[in-house]
């Protein structure tokens, strides 16, 4: 009774902790000369946007996620030896796996991961993270759609192949649109650990950007460091290799955001379909999107 009375005190700080409004908060993480380049390439690597104290809290939080969800992997019943891809719910996060033939346990990633691990929220839609979005994509309404940890663990085979996150976006809503004509949806890529070809990193495609063009790849590694944010477009190619490194995970935490009206869908895990306004006065307002199907997705408007 009493881990879950506290469990549910750092639940209500996380949720509202972006809407203490104060002058270090009323910017976001990019400039305009930022934004302006994002959109003509694609993508952006901004240096040293988080605290080291900042992270060692999202290692701390993220660690203990991927050890949950290990266990349960491999104590569940309902999950068998097979190399195709499981699903296994965990405090309404969404855990995609591998519970291997030669017995390897494997996480390609964590969807609504803020379901186990509710202080993640506080990084995942701060108010610095929330208006840095609003100017990234030109808009008072967003709506929040991805929430997810990728493990990367040592050697685990885990590989996400050339792919373009609009494409999964339109196949995930039928009715996806682009209301804005510039993607309506971008994601911040959060490294954990420090990022490389060695580890799993990722990386990019800079020819065939923002549509393909039948020109020759043009493929670049991105390395990053702890603290460091990634924006990328959502017509931009990209992917990652498998982590090589039998020692160290490449850990990364995603927050991806659209347009408000752009998605239709409900988003698999926990508080995410989440609908943020800036209003007028310069405040947050914050509702639930009426696809959702979370009822514990965040604060109502007006708490």
């Amino acid at each position: 009774m009493f881990i879950n009375y506290i469990k549910t005190v750092l639940l209500f700080f996380s949720l509202f902790s972006f809407l203490n409004l104060s002058s270090a908060e009323l910017t976001g993480f990019l400039t305009s000369e930022d934004i302006a380049l994002f959109h003509k390439q694609g993508y952006l690597l901004k240096p040293a946007c988080l605290s080291q104290s900042e992270m060692n809290c999202l290692q701390e939080d993220i660690t203990k996620s991927i050890e949950r969800a290990l266990n349960e992997i491999e104590d569940s019943p309902d999950l068998i030896f097979s190399d195709d891809d499981q699903i296994i719910y965990i405090d309404g996060s969404r855990v995609v796996c591998k519970k291997r033939l030669d017995q390897s346990i494997s996480i390609a990633r964590i969807n609504g991961c803020a379901g186990m691990q509710p202080s993640l929220l506080s990084t995942l839609r701060s108010e610095k993270m929330l208006r840095t979005f609003f100017k990234l994509l030109g808009t008072t309404d967003l709506e929040h759609l991805i929430s997810q940890i990728h493990p990367k663990l040592p050697g685990d085979g885990i590989a996400f192949p050339k792919h373009r996150d609009i494409d999964f976006r339109r196949s995930f809503d039928a009715d996806w649109q682009d209301i804005l004509g510039n993607g309506s949806y971008a994601i911040c890529v959060i490294p954990i650990d420090p990022m490389s070809q060695e580890n799993g990193g990722l990386w990019i495609d800079k020819s065939n950007y923002p549509e393909p063009c039948g020109e020759e790849e043009h493929i670049v590694w991105v390395n990053a460091e702890p603290g460091d944010l990634l924006f990328m477009h959502p017509h931009l190619y990209h992917g990652s290799g498998p982590n090589h490194n039998q020692t160290a995970s490449r850990k990364t935490l995603l927050t991806g955001f659209c347009t408000f009206g752009a998605n239709h869908q409900a988003y698999p895990g926990a508080y995410v379909n989440t609908h943020f306004t800036l209003t007028e006065e310069d405040t947050i307002e914050v509702t639930t999107a009426p696809w959702s199907k979370d009822l514990s997705i965040g604060p109502l408007n007006g708490h």
